[in-house]
Parts: structure tokens; C-alpha cells; sequence
């Protein structure tokens, strides 16, 4: 806190009439994996921005919250960061965050139309393959998963029940038959020349608009209809799409808060029954699930939750969790401290807004996989983002009313849109290592805001296009404050450790991926056994053993190549590579980490971390 007094202090005088902002450029040392050359970031408080190479080949800028990306880049990928804060006025700094965010948002709008005709042509498919008489032809149907398909033998829900008689008193006996046709005739009216333009273009500039996608209204209707058959027929919850937590029961004052919630929900439903807007299938499905796991949370006195996890999640297979069984405890520690945090909402006596229980659903939701999974020997589910909408398929399709050959034109025009699209945005958004990279497109973002930050610089000049240099070159040109280093999670631990324990002692122990306390071996690595990024003098001695161990482990590895389908052969193989540049001086890889505990995470000690003097993340 004083630190960050101080650089306020000698930074103010004259410049600023207020204290000054803060903009840290990043460079990210190198690893094995994605930037094994390192990588830059530019951090604007609580907000990351950083660029990334994906497939097919295009350059993508990323927004990430600064404690994640710390968490992400500096412990699990074990990688140390240089950072130079540059002091800013008001005015700079909010014009870069502008800048970045616009950039953001344009850029995820291009690569949703991009998808979005993807999507167009994979409709078109299967509603063509319908009308040819393939009534096996689906679809995903995002909402649907938590009604159909139906559980046999099931009771009608008493919450879709009462919403029903709630609708009917609104809106007339009839109201739910009269919308379900009235949804029925415009899917059959919609075509894709009645929603989208038939040659949509990537703007040179500014924020891109594109009609709305005839696979996106179709879906949208479609969700539409599957939430009005729901309430129709009153169906209830399937049986794995709600699940009590693994909490103790609910106190009063959070049992009248859900309850009350629930009431709140219940009357939104019934208007969102008559909503004008394309889209309320979705929300009312999802709506209509919640508001029956609500009910049954009054009825029991337990807190039931919808399954949060989105489909196509991620999962960390048993056998893998079960290598990592001394972090299972830490996890779900760690699980229930954030379920404690989002319960005291409910403990407050204030009403809930949905953000409210949606926090409560995510940290249950967590803790629910963490519990079963520990618990029952299977695999992990896992997503940063928790937000019910599980899916189903739907073959209950709806054709348009038009000539067969006419939805094979349609399907022919539509796959040239989605490939005639998709090669403008590759070209755009191209990368090159050396024109278009992490570093030239943070530079070119900042753009004439480089005036406020000391000089303006262009990552395609000279050799600035290299992480570590562009970093000198921030140094020389912008007006730097203050230069940190944000170690590694490896290089943090090992400093706490020369402090406490006998240095020579660390060392031996510490050096090696074989008695190391800190390090285990991660089966993302690639084989090594001698770190190098701390042990610069004997660095191409430890190379030459990496080298030699790896040539060795690649030896055994194919000898098991029929049993372990060369697991051992290509990390070997890749281990010796990334060895090499250790025989010249040159560290690369520094191995990773699969999780770190809470407690174990380095601080970030840079001040001013969020953008203002002294704070931290």
C-alpha cells in the first residue's frame, strides 16, 4: 500500500489534477504449448486483453478477468511475468478501454455470423433430409433437455399446473392452443430469404449488422413451441435434470427468500408468455424448470437446483481426477466456502434477483460434480461459465411451407454464404508471425491513444513483433512508472522456500522433477527432468541431460507404443525438442501445473492492480 502511495506521489505533480490510472503492459515468458515464444497482454484493471492464435489459422483478441488470467498464465502454466505500469490520465485511460472493448464485441459479433451460416446450412440439411422422409433428421433443441424427453409414467408438475391456470385466467382457456398455432404458421411462413441478406459482407469498419439468421429464428420459434407443449401438458422435470445439494437444509429466512423468488418468477412467466421478442422459448423453458426445482425446494426444505453444466462441457476423465486425489479435498473446500458466500444472499432478508440464485445454482452446481465425482468414481464435469441450458434433440421439425427444390436451392445458396464469409474473416483476421501477432495488434489497438501513454508503437517494425522485445520497447518509449516481476507459481514457491529452509537443500530437491515438493508430473508436460528457467549458468548441462533422458524415455516408449497408444513416445519426442535450445543458453519450458491450491497461489504485489493506486487484485 505505501509502494503504491509513493508511485501516486511522483507521478502526480502537474500532469494529473486527480491521481492517475494505470495501464500494465504484460510479457508473458515462454512455455511449452500455446506461446512457446512467449506472449503480451495489455491489463486495464480488472480487464485482461490479450490476442491468440486459433484454428484455422486467424488471430482472435481475448478479454479475460486479471485474476483469472494471473491464475491461468503465472500458476497453472507456471509462467513469470514482466510487467511495465504505465502512469495515464483519466481520459487516456478510458478511451483505451473503449478501444479494446469495441474491438472485442466487433470481433465476436463477426465470428457469431460466422457460425450463425454455418448453422444456416446444417438447418437447411435436416429439414431437407425431413422432407425427403428422414424423420430421424434432429436437431438440438437448447432448453429442451429438462422436459424431454419425457420421463414414462411420470405425474403432471403441480408448478406448471398452477403457471397453467395462471396463464388461462390471463389469457383465456384457449390462450396456450392459440400461440402454439400462432407459432406454428410462422415456422412454416420462414424461409431464409425472408430473415438475412443473401451476401453478407465483413465491414472494413465500425460495428457490424447482420439481419438475423434464419437458423437462429428457426431455433428461437422452435424453443417457442417445445416450451408451450411443456405447459400444455404440464410436464414435469426429468429425473436427471434436478438435483438436491450436498448442503445442510434450509433455514427459515432462506426458505421464505426462495419462496418469494419463486412467486416473483412465476408471475414473469405468465407474461413472458405474450412476449413480442423472437427469443422468450428459451428463457421460458428455462424459466418453467427453475420455477419447479423453486417449488420443490419449498416442499422438501432442501435446496434443489437444475443441472447448470452446458452441453459439450468439459470433462476431466475419473482416472485422471483420481492421479490429482490429495486436490479432491482442497476442490471441494474451496467449492463449499463459494456456496457459503452465495447462500448469505439468501440470509440477508433482502429479496433475490435472479443473478442472486444464479450464483446460488453455479456454486451448488460446482460442488454437486466435485461430490459425485469424488464420491462415485466418475468423470469431472467442469465450465467457467454455470447457466441451465441443456439441450435435446428434436425431431418434431416444422418444414416451411415450400417446393422441395426450393429448399434445395436454398441449401446450395446457404453453403456458399457460410464458405464466402468464413474466407473474409480468415483473411481479416489472418495471423502472421510476424505482422499480425500478440503484439502488433495490441499496439495497433492502442492506436493514437499512444500519445497519452508517452509515444506510439508499431509491433511490425524491426523486431518489436517478438514478445520480450516489444516489452524493452514499452520500457523506451511509453512513459513507464514502475517495472515488476510477477513470478511464476514454481519460482514464487521456491523463493518462500530458500527463506525458510537451508538454500543448498531447496536447491537439490527443488531442481529435479523427481524429489521435487513443488512440482509433479503433469501429463500435459512433455519429458524432462532438470529445470533450467532458474539455473541460467548450468543451463546447457541440465539441457544435455534433458536431451539424453528424453532420447531414453523415447526409447521405452516405443517399446510400449502397442499398450499406452505413444503417450510416452510423443512427450519424449517433444520433451527433446524443447531441450535444445537449453544446450544455447536458451530456457523454454518450465512445466505446468493441473491445480493449485487457494492458499499456495502467489499475490499479485504490483500496486494500483485495478487500475488505481494501491489496490490489489
Amino acid at each position: 500500500m505505501r509502494r503504491g502511495i509513493a508511485l501516486a506521489l511522483a507521478v502526480a505533480g502537474g500532469a494529473f489534477a486527480s491521481p492517475p490510472r494505470f495501464v500494465d503492459y504484460l510479457y508473458i515468458e515462454a512455455n511449452e504449448g500455446g506461446s512457446s515464444g512467449g506472449h503480451a497482454a495489455l491489463r486495464l484493471g480488472d480487464e485482461t486483453y490479450h490476442f491468440q492464435h486459433e484454428a484455422p489459422g486467424v488471430l482472435r483478441l481475448r478479454r479475460d478477468g486479471s485474476e483469472h488470467f494471473r491464475y491461468a498464465y503465472g500458476v497453472l502454466e507456471n509462467r513469470t511475468m514482466h510487467l511495465s505500469r504505465v502512469a495515464v490520465p483519466d481520459a487516456t485511460y478510458a478511451e483505451l478501454r473503449q478501444r479494446f472493448s469495441e474491438r472485442y464485441l466487433i470481433e465476436r459479433k463477426f465470428f457469431a455470423e460466422r457460425d450463425a451460416l454455418s448453422d444456416d446450412r446444417v438447418l437447411l440439411e435436416r429439414l431437407l433430409a425431413h422432407r425427403r422422409g428422414d424423420t430421424e433428421a434432429t436437431i438440438r433443441l437448447r432448453g429442451a433437455g429438462f422436459f424431454f424427453p419425457e420421463d414414462g409414467g411420470t405425474s403432471p408438475s403441480a408448478a406448471a399446473l398452477t403457471l397453467l391456470r395462471r396463464v388461462k385466467e390471463a389469457y383465456g382457456a384457449d390462450a396456450v392452443e392459440r400461440r402454439i398455432e400462432q407459432v406454428r404458421r410462422e415456422l412454416m411462413r420462414l424461409t431464409p430469404g425472408s430473415t438475412d441478406s443473401p451476401t453478407p459482407d465483413v465491414p472494413a469498419q465500425g460495428y457490424p449488422q447482420f439481419a438475423y439468421p434464419f437458423s437462429s429464428r428457426y431455433r428461437d420459434l422452435l424453443a417457442a413451441l417445445a416450451a408451450l407443449e411443456a405447459l400444455a401438458r404440464a410436464l414435469p422435470l426429468r429425473a436427471d435434470a434436478c438435483r438436491a445439494a450436498v448442503v445442510e437444509a434450509l433455514d427459515p429466512v432462506e426458505h421464505r427468500a426462495l419462496a418469494a423468488f419463486a412467486d416473483r418468477l412465476e408471475e414473469q412467466l405468465v407474461r413472458l408468455l405474450r412476449s413480442e421478442r423472437p427469443d422468450w422459448g428459451y428463457p421460458f423453458l428455462v424459466g418453467m424448470a427453475r420455477l419447479a426445482a423453486l417449488r420443490e425446494s419449498e416442499r422438501t426444505g432442501r435446496l434443489m437446483l437444475l443441472d447448470a453444466f452446458p452441453p459439450g462441457d468439459e470433462v476431466v476423465p475419473w482416472r485422471a481426477l483420481r492421479a490429482y486425489r490429495d486436490i479432491v479435498p482442497d476442490l471441494l473446500a474451496e467449492a463449499r466456502e463459494e456456496l457459503t458466500r452465495a447462500r448469505a444472499r439468501l440470509r440477508s432478508g433482502v429479496p433475490i434477483e435472479e443473478r442472486d440464485y444464479a450464483d446460488v445454482e453455479a456454486a451448488a452446481n460446482r460442488l454437486l460434480e466435485l461430490d459425485a465425482a469424488a464420491n462415485g468414481q466418475r468423470d469431472l464435469r467442469v465450465s467457467a461459465e454455470l447457466l441451465p441450458s441443456r439441450d435435446a434433440p428434436w425431431a418434431a421439425l416444422v418444414l416451411p411451407d415450400v417446393p422441395e427444390d426450393e429448399l434445395a436451392v436454398d441449401l446450395a445458396r446457404a453453403k456458399t454464404r457460410a464458405r464466402r464469409f468464413a474466407a473474409q474473416l480468415e483473411r481479416r483476421y489472418a495471423y502472421d508471425l510476424f505482422s499480425h501477432n500478440c503484439v502488433s495488434e495490441i499496439f495497433a489497438t492502442v492506436g493514437v491513444s499512444g500519445a497519452g501513454l508517452g509515444g506510439r508503437l508499431d509491433g511490425r517494425k524491426a523486431l518489436d513483433f517478438i514478445p520480450f522485445v516489444s516489452a524493452r520497447a514499452v520500457d523506451r518509449c511509453w512513459n513507464v512508472a514502475q517495472r515488476t516481476t510477477l513470478w511464476s507459481y514454481r519460482r514464487s514457491q521456491l523463493a518462500e522456500m530458500y527463506r525458510r529452509e537451508e538454500p543448498l537443500h531447496v536447491w537439490l530437491r527443488e531442481c529435479n522433477t523427481l524429489t521435487s515438493t513443488i512440482y509433479r508430473r503433469n501429463a500435459d508436460d512433455s519429458f524432462f527432468l532438470l529445470f533450467t528457467d532458474d539455473a541460467v549458468a548450468l543451463r546447457p548441462l541440465f539441457g544435455a541431460v534433458n536431451v539424453a533422458g528424453a532420447l531414453g524415455a523415447g526409447a521405452v516408449g516405443f517399446a510400449l507404443l502397442p499398450f499406452d497408444r505413444g503417450h510416452l513416445l510423443a512427450s519424449s519426442v517433444r520433451g527433446a525438442l524443447f531441450s535444445l535450445p537449453e544446450l544455447a543458453f536458451v530456457n523454454l519450458r518450465k512445466g505446468s501445473f493441473a491445480y493449485v491450491r487457494r492458499a499456495d497461489r502467489p499475490l499479485d504485489e504490483s500496486p494500483g492492480a485495478a487500475g488505481t493506486p494501491g489496490e490489489r487484485l
